[in-house]
């Protein structure tokens, strides 16, 4: 109700606003042409012929373009016609009336509110700021350049803090009114406000160009030419930059071509470039005006050191796209060609160096890492280098020895073997895997001591590979089998003192075999250390009750010479049901019925 009853105040402004435009006083305008056509325009409108007031009212605008009266019926028209086609839910085309309404008046708050409501209508976000800045663009896009002006000053509007692209976005489009309407608005003044804007929030190169491309438009070359050489400061390697000073110095000669320095100017701007011909064509035109001009010589000279490095940097170039391709010799070629115009570039020896590495050859990459950091102490990159290349290096070397010690392994010299091996251990001494290659080498040679030391470095460097545990118990078996059989025969003889020394020092290396504890309990029975005996036959039990079940029965007999009578039943009983087909079955159920009689 509200939006109704303001539009049709809106409509009333429009009829009595109209009578007193007939006056050529209160409209503004000594044109006869204007003040009919606006007459002609507010007769249609009256009669709801929107498109047709429209039609009448931009021919009196095309007349005098900055006739505010005329404008604002032109505003108000539009509005109101958005009204009309909303009314009938032609939603998009009332979205174009109410942003031309805003276009020809932006102080009509009416059309503003509208534009919203339609917006809103067709789900877009209308006060959110970007929303709004991503219509412009999208409106932009589409060449309908007054229409994203609204929305980009909406945006800008609706934000707390605006954003530089914002009011460049804004700058750009009066550029662009500017241009089309054939350089003739004041549109031009209005860009360089905005620019000029976006630069006071945030010095930066595309600020200090757009400024510059404003100012050029608007005749003031020095303040052109300075904004973009702020820019080139800012961004040196910037071919906007570059371009944009280009077009000042352009300017610069074409309105005073006989003056020097604007010569050498567009020559320096030619040079940043890299269009040496006409800069140098520049520097000469500049010495036929001035031939001892100081500035035009020495731009020659630097001239000269330019064409050399851009003759360099091609090399570069072509170096790059050939080590990219992994074509790595050709790519040297290169870099070196670069390197004899310019010796003493930093970069291109750590290029170089790259070359060589990736292509395998550490001592020339070495080399060349060396020789950048000779130039430039500070060069990051190259120490990393040189780290990498290390480890790379001590790689590929360990790899050699490592696939010859295979080799010698295979072919059963194992004293070669073990030789790269500890060759190899030399350049990486924590490396588990070779630790447990040399294990394996001296285990085949019958080493097996140095082996078990090898495989236990090897799993002490990695607790968790059980490849190298099951080795150490393995080797440590080897060692222990020729120590265990020295005790059986020492004790097949009677040494049992001596079977027993043996059968210790084997339990040192495998302290988890239960047939050497049993073997070591029947010396100790043998050499009447019962005591221990029963802990040696229980430690074999305890390992192994299956395997080991004959201790259960000589238990038995030792329990019964100690005259443990119970216990020694009960080991009786136990053998009886671990073994029932055991040797000594028949001899432990005599013992037991001894024994019960003997406890009866």
């Amino acid at each position: 109700m509200n939006r109704n009853y303001t539009l049709f105040l809106l409509f009333c402004f429009l009829i009595c606003f109209s009578r007193p435009l007939y006056s050529q006083d209160n409209l503004g305008s000594a044109n006869p042409d204007v003040v009919r056509l606006v007459r002609e325009g507010v007769d249609l409108h009256n009669k709801k012929d929107y498109t047709g007031a429209i039609k009448i009212l931009e021919e009196a605008v095309s007349i005098e373009p900055n006739n505010v009266l005329v404008r604002e019926n032109l505003s108000i028209i539009h509005n109101n016609y958005g009204k009309y086609l909303f009314d009938r839910t032609d939603y998009e085309k009332a979205t174009k009336e109410f942003r031309q309404a805003i276009y020809y008046d932006f102080k009509n708050s009416t059309a503003d509110a509208n534009l919203n409501d339609v917006l809103k209508q067709r789900g877009v976000k209308a006060t959110d700021p970007q929303a709004r800045a991503q219509l412009g663009d999208k409106l932009r896009t589409e060449a309908n350049f007054e229409h994203a002006l609204i929305e980009y000053q909406k945006a800008l509007n609706l934000s707390k803090a605006p954003e530089p692209s914002l009011l460049i976005s804004i700058g750009d489009i009066y550029y662009i009114l500017y241009l089309r309407g054939g350089q003739q608005t004041n549109d031009i003044n209005k860009a360089n406000e905005y620019y000029n804007k976006a630069l006071q929030i945030k010095e930066t190169a595309r600020a200090h160009i757009k400024v510059g491309d404003s100012l050029l438009a608007l005749k003031d070359i020095v303040g052109a030419i300075e904004n973009y050489r702020k820019a080139i400061q800012l961004e040196p390697e910037s071919q906007e930059a570059i371009t944009a000073n280009m077009r000042g110095w352009n300017e610069a000669v074409r309105l005073a071509p006989l003056v020097p320095e604007n010569h050498i100017g567009l020559a320096t701007a030619l040079q940043l470039k890299k269009d040496f011909i006409n800069s140098e064509e520049e520097y000469n035109q500049a010495l036929k005006l001035d031939p001892e001009n100081q500035s035009a010589l020495k731009g020659l000279e630097s001239l000269k050191a330019d064409r050399l490095k851009a003759q360099a940097s091609g090399f570069l170039d072509a170096a790059l796209k050939l080590q990219s391709e992994s074509k790595f010799d050709e790519a040297i070629n290169q870099y070196i060609k670069a390197l004899e115009i310019t010796p003493k570039d930093s970069k291109l020896h750590y290029n170089i160096g790259t070359a060589f590495q990736a292509k395998g050859d550490y001592e020339y990459a070495g080399k060349a890492y060396k020789k950048t950091l000779a130039l430039d102490p500070n060069y990051e990159k190259a120490k990393t280098a040189i780290e990498i290349l290390t480890k790379q290096s001590n790689d590929k070397k360990v790899k050699e020895l490592t696939d010859r010690a295979l080799e010698l392994q295979n072919a059963g010299n194992y004293q070669e073997a073990v030789t790269s091996y500890l060759a190899a251990l030399s350049v990486t001494p924590d490396d588990p895997s070779l630790h447990y290659n040399l294990g394996t080498a001296y285990q085949a040679s019958g080493d097996f001591s140095n082996a078990q030391k090898e495989y236990e470095k090897a799993s002490a460097l990695d607790k968790t590979n059980q490849a190298y545990i099951t080795a150490v118990k393995a080797v440590k078996i080897e060692i222990a089998n020729p120590i265990i059989q020295g005790a059986i025969n020492k004790q097949s003889s009677g040494d049992n003192a001596g079977a027993i020394a043996d059968y210790l020092k084997a339990l040192e290396l495998i302290p988890d075999d239960a047939q050497t504890h049993f073997n070591l309990a029947t010396a100790y029975q043998a050499n009447n250390q019962s005591d221990l005996a029963i802990q040696s036959y229980q430690k074999a039990l305890q390992l192994d009750s299956k395997g080991q079940s004959d201790a259960y029965f000589f238990l038995g007999a030792l329990y019964e010479e100690k005259h443990v009578n119970k216990t020694a039943i009960e080991n009786y009983q136990k053998y009886i049901q671990a073994a029932p087909a055991g040797s000594y079955v028949k001899d432990a159920k005599d013992r037991m019925a001894y024994l019960k009689t003997l406890k009866q």
